[in-house]
């Protein structure tokens, strides 16, 4: 059976968040690139949650736009295979500025270094009002 991922969309006052739970492919574990939906804010955190059946330890997430830009700055690598994870999605460290989104933008959530088959897990972004 081929991998697969479900996108779910959750309004929660100002905060949003867009949830992405996938399964690995049963030969190879890949997981197909997912075009997710129009939405428009400033990103603030990335989280990962590997499921009952664990990706590859140090598997690769990034959300990449129509001019092979990573919008996650990185902070979607090497995720855990036992953990889940939350990272704030920032272009400075030393300053809290968050990329900016607009409806426009295609965005394509990837998913790379995951050879595990039939791997299951979430990936959940948070965004806000820019």
């Amino acid at each position: 059976m081929a991998g697969s991922t479900t996108v779910t969309h959750y309004t929660l006052g100002t905060i949003r968040r867009i949830v992405v739970d996938f399964v690995g492919d049963v030969a190879d574990g890949t997981i197909p690139d997912t075009v997710l939906p129009a939405f428009e804010g400033q990103l603030f955190e990335v989280l990962t949650n590997p499921g009952a059946v664990a990706p590859t330890d140090n598997y690769d997430v990034t959300l990449i736009d129509a001019d092979g830009i990573d919008r996650l700055q990185g902070v979607g690598e090497d995720r855990d295979t036992s953990t889940s994870e939350a990272v704030p999605i920032v272009y400075d460290a030393l300053s809290p500025i968050h990329p900016v989104v607009s409806r426009t933008d295609v965005l394509t959530l990837k998913f790379a270094n995951q050879s595990v088959n039939s791997a299951t897990g979430r990936v959940t972004l948070l965004y806000g009002p820019a």
